[in-house]
Formats: structure tokens, C-alpha cells, sequence
């Protein structure tokens, strides 16, 4: 009823659902007649609903594409609650944990919505908001893809069809620090070309470099190690 009445409208204009928990087994109808519908219930900024985001990630990446959006709903940033009964109140997660909530939205490459009051922002969180070289990962030719995932940790890539670029990010699931290993091979798909690749660390900037078999790298207890790889 809303797609044939916006179609009558001779106007452009996103059709925008909430159903809750999307499910998958309508996923044709999503893409047919919205584009953007929400995969989850209300989200907040609790631990175990973010780390419960991957596998609904999983379960809808394929289905990202021109016009159609998967939802993961709105960033619970900054200052949050305002309306609520709690009452204005500042974000729950940790830093880590707000860095790994933008990392994966923006990898899955979910609409961003903040419902923060503005005026009160601060300036980790307006960096959050901010970071150029992870929110290019939201343009038309990239696509996002879970490697793997397990209790204690979630691989991402995100590649441009365009240029071939590859972003990966490395999610510690785990409440203690843990190591992970990036392998190169599943990472480009092939084998490797190169007998030496850069990675550069996109929120803190860091620059490693690593042979043509993998990467290995510490990450805190969940948070996320982002690279664009050349």
C-alpha cells in the first residue's frame, strides 16, 4: 500500500520500515517494495544486543544492495534517553564497544541515524561520527562480507567493486584482550600477490606490515582492529 502510494506521489522518497526483527524468509518483499526496513528490535546500548548484531549481520548481508538497506537501527551514542523514562543520560558502552558498533554498521553497511542530542556531543563521539576513511565504506560499490565468526571473535571484508580496495575488521567478541589472525589468502579471495602488504589501522592510524600469509594482531576485550589493506 505505501510503496503504490509513493510511486503515485511522482516524488522520491525512502520508504522506511520498522517491523521489529525482520524476517528473512521475506526478504524479496523488503527489497521489492522499501528501502530501508530494520532487522531488529529496539536497539540499545547494551553489550550482548551489539555482539548479537553479528549474527543478524550474517543472516542479512546478502542482502544489501542499491536501494535496499538491512537496518541496524539507530547508534545509541552520546547523549541518549531524552523522552524515556531513565531520563537523559550518557551512552552506556565503553569506548571499545562504540568503536566496534560503528566499525560493523559500517562494514555491514547499515543506514547511520544518531537520536543523540547534538548540542551536548563530545568530541569522541563527533569522531566516531566523523571518521572519512570508514564511512567511505557506506558508498554504492562496496560490498560488505563476514569471514567468520564465533563466541569469541567476527572477521569482516568490505571490497570495492570499482577498485578493488579492501577494508577488514577485526571483532574481539571475548571479555579479556585477545589475539587474532588475519589470514591473507581468505582475505583476497586468491592467492596472495603480493610478497609484502600495508595495513593502516583506521581510528588510530597505525600503520603494520605483513608477509603474504597473515597478520596477527592484539585486540581489546570488545573492540575492533579496522585496516585498509594495500
Amino acid at each position: 500500500m505505501l510503496y503504490k502510494a509513493i510511486q503515485k506521489s511522482n516524488r522520491e522518497i525512502v520508504l522506511s520500515l520498522s517491523p521489529g526483527p525482520a524476517h528473512i524468509d521475506r526478504a524479496w518483499q523488503y527489497c521489492r517494495y522499501a528501502n530501508m526496513w530494520r532487522i531488529t528490535d529496539d536497539f540499545w546500548d547494551n553489550w550482548e544486543l551489539l555482539k548479537n548484531m553479528f549474527w543478524r549481520c550474517e543472516l542479512w548481508q546478502d542482502h544489501v544492495k542499491e536501494g535496499c538497506f538491512p537496518d541496524c537501527d539507530m547508534l545509541p551514542l552520546g547523549k541518549v534517553g531524552k523522552g524515556f523514562e531513565t531520563g537523559e543520560r550518557d551512552c552506556l558502552f565503553t569506548r571499545e564497544e562504540q568503536k566496534t558498533m560503528m566499525t560493523l554498521w559500517c562494514m555491514f553497511r547499515s543506514p547511520l541515524m544518531i537520536g543523540a542530542e547534538l548540542t551536548k556531543m563530545d568530541d569522541f563521539t563527533l569522531s566516531l561520527l566523523t571518521n572519512k576513511e570508514l564511512l567511505v565504506l557506506l558508498s554504492e560499490d562496496f560490498r560488505g562480507e563476514q569471514l567468520r565468526r564465533s563466541d569469541g571473535e567476527a572477521d569482516w571484508k568490505n571490497t570495492s567493486t570499482k577498485t578493488g580496495m579492501i577494508t577488514a575488521a577485526l571483532f574481539n567478541l571475548s571479555d579479556t584482550d585477545r589475539e587474532i589472525c588475519l589470514n591473507m589468502e581468505e582475505l583476497s579471495g586468491r592467492e596472495p600477490d603480493k610478497d609484502s602488504y600495508e595495513f593502516t589501522e583506521l581510528w588510530s592510524g597505525e600503520v603494520l606490515h605483513s608477509g603474504k600469509e597473515a597478520l596477527t594482531v592484539v585486540v581489546p576485550a570488545h573492540g575492533t582492529k579496522v585496516f585498509s589493506v594495500r
